[in-house]
């Protein structure tokens, strides 16, 4: 068995977002429903970045194998997924703002 050492570590929004690759706008949806542990210190919100004493596939193993990946993988897609969203509007919305040119 191995020794499972979990350490809290409260970082910002946007250090949270480098370094898990989400957008901002995603991180705070995120917070809104509460699917992520965070807390707000001075106006400023922190998130929870556990760092883990083991590696990523002890931890596969020990979450029932095919369930887990099949689970983190479903997260990944929902991500990305929200992530297109995203770009989809922001695309729409500069789409709309172009001035247009009509040539005669």
């Amino acid at each position: 068995m191995s020794n499972r050492v979990v350490t809290e570590n409260w970082i910002p929004l946007m250090d949270y977002a480098m370094k898990k690759g989400i957008s901002l706008s995603t991180l705070r949806r995120h917070i809104k429903a509460n699917k992520v542990v965070y807390r707000v210190e001075g106006g400023r919100y922190l998130l929870c970045d556990e760092a883990r004493g083991f590696s990523a596939d002890a931890d596969i193993g020990s979450r029932g194998g095919d369930s887990a990946v099949i689970s983190h993988l479903n997260s990944q897609l929902q991500q990305a997924r929200e992530e297109i969203a995203e770009l989809k509007t922001l695309i729409a919305f500069y789409e709309e703002s172009r001035p247009s040119r009509l040539d005669v």
